[in-house]
């Protein structure tokens, strides 16, 4: 069941020897489902985006798929120790891009946790960034 819950996000993207951190904190719906957990937010239009969806499913086996809809759409797969292709819609066009999963930390519980996960993206196997992400969330 679906809950209303407080989201707190961090990112970390490094590329080539730089970093760039976001932090955003916006109100979604959290909730375990059959095979895990999900939540789901709207990014604002203090992100620079406008009507889209975000829907996070952290699975049992702690794979995360990552979707996006709405103004911009993707789906990320990001699996511990294995690389994943996938599309990425972006308002010049889509590419695709692989996603390897260095390491996912999920201690997500019924009324909330924590979810940390690193992982590289890569095109033309050309090493684009390395990624933190960090995820509280908590039922309001």
């Amino acid at each position: 069941m679906m809950k209303d819950a407080l989201i707190k996000i961090k990112g970390i993207q490094g590329i080539n020897g730089d970093t760039d951190t976001i932090e955003y904190t916006t109100t979604g719906r959290f909730g375990k489902k059959n095979d895990g957990y999900y939540m789901s937010y709207f990014e604002s239009e203090a992100m620079g985006e406008k009507s889209i969806k975000t829907v996070i499913h952290i699975k049992s086996d702690d794979s995360v798929i990552l979707q996006r809809s709405g103004g911009m759409n993707s789906r990320l797969v990001v699996e511990k120790g294995k690389r994943n292709t996938c599309f990425y819609s972006t308002p010049q066009g889509s590419l695709s891009i692989g996603i390897f999963g260095e390491s996912i930390i999920n201690s997500l519980a019924e009324n909330g946790g924590s979810l940390s996960m690193c992982y590289t993206i890569d095109s033309n196997s050309q090493l684009i960034s390395r990624n933190q992400v960090e995820i509280s969330v908590k039922e309001v």
